[in-house]
């Protein structure tokens, strides 16, 4: 803005020098004299022209020096703010002259302990170079071990991939015995149930058995006691043997031909008749049919059938009286039993199956059934 108001300055002073104002009646020796009496309407117009533009730029000038004016105050202001902003800055930079020269001094000082130390840094150069020089032939020789590594590796990815094979294949197999197994051992954990089912039965027979057989150790005392009554029955028997009527005599043992494994029911017939006095015993049948009334004494024995138990009764007119047993616990047990009837003359006697099945025999008679007349 101040170099246009200095340039239109200097356009209006060379205007001003190559011109004749009008109204000051200033002359120049490059002006013109005017005929006033010359001039008609016509140029008369053209010189009031003249004078307004001449008046408007004088207004014009005037108000651009008063622009100028406040332009060169503005300017003397910034211009003294900038010497005073010059001087500031001429301030801090001595402040930082000052500083930079006592960095430079630092630094000199660093450089001089740098190069004294430069000698032991080369020594250390050269070490280290040596080390690299180590290092490089450490590193050439890694990597001749990492090829040999490299194609070791990859015979060893080889045999993974072929042991990943057979692994999955032991798995897949291992997998089939697992569930071979879990079916084994279902089946087996029915078969230990079961067993221990029949374990239990077999811990309750043993029970049962031991009670029978406490009960047939008692009965067995009972029929010891039984049989010396009638061995002393038969000794008073054959002593008073003379005196009795031979018609009174009466006493039978009978057995069976052959043994049955089977046999479950009804009436043991002891088909074969080793003694028979007095015919009271009908060896078709199996009955005994008291001849005459008196005390009779009756036996009987029978082996059951292979682990088969047997239970059979000595019954008088189709009532049990006694019975003898033979348990399943081992194989041929013995059942025995005897018993002392009072009977009426034709009162029937015989042996009839109660419980079990079968019997067994020998050559020499182990199943029998005997009975006589005491009195």
């Amino acid at each position: 803005m101040i170099l246009t108001g200095l340039c239109t300055l200097l356009i209006i002073s060379r205007v001003k020098t190559s011109t004749i104002s009008m109204l000051t009646d200033d002359e120049t020796t490059n002006a013109t004299s005017l005929n006033l009496d010359t001039l008609d309407s016509n140029n008369v117009d053209i010189f009031r022209q003249l004078l307004n533009q001449e008046t408007i730029i004088r207004m014009t000038l005037v108000k651009n020096v008063h622009a100028l004016m406040k332009d060169m105050l503005t300017l003397q202001e910034k211009l003294t703010a900038a010497e005073n902003r010059i001087s500031k800055i001429h301030t801090s930079t001595d402040q930082e002259i000052s500083k930079l020269k006592e960095e430079v001094k630092l630094l000199k000082m660093e450089n001089v302990f740098l190069k004294n130390n430069t000698a032991q840094v080369r020594a250390e150069i050269d070490h280290l170079n040596e080390n690299l020089t180590d290092l490089s032939n450490t590193l050439t020789d890694v990597k001749i071990e990492v090829r040999y590594l490299s194609i070791t590796l990859f015979d060893i990815n080889t045999n993974l991939r072929e042991t990943a094979k057979i692994l999955q294949h032991h798995n897949n197999s291992m997998e089939n015995i697992n569930s071979d197994i879990a079916n084994n051992d279902r089946k087996q954990s029915a078969a230990l149930l079961e067993l221990g089912k029949q374990h239990v039965r077999f811990i309750d027979d043993i029970r049962n058995t031991t009670r029978t057989m406490k009960a047939d150790i008692d009965q067995f005392q009972t029929d010891q006691w039984r049989l010396s009554a009638s061995v002393s029955s038969l000794e008073l028997f054959r002593n008073n043997q003379t005196k009795c009527d031979q018609n009174q005599e009466v006493a039978f043992t009978a057995s069976v031909t052959s043994g049955s494994s089977t046999w479950n029911s009804g009436t043991l017939i002891f088909d074969m008749a080793i003694t028979n006095t007095g015919n009271g015993y009908n060896p078709s049948t199996g009955v005994f049919t008291s001849p005459i009334s008196g005390t009779y004494v009756f036996y009987v024995s029978a082996v059951e059938y292979s682990a088969q138990h047997l239970a059979i009764d000595i019954v008088v007119n189709s009532v049990s009286k006694v019975r003898a047993y033979g348990h399943n616990a081992a194989s041929y047990q013995t059942g025995t039993n005897m018993v002392v009837l009072k009977l009426q003359k034709g009162d029937s006697v015989w042996v009839r199956h109660y419980s079990g099945k079968g019997y067994h025999t020998h050559p020499v008679p182990i199943t029998t059934f005997s009975g006589y007349l005491i009195s």
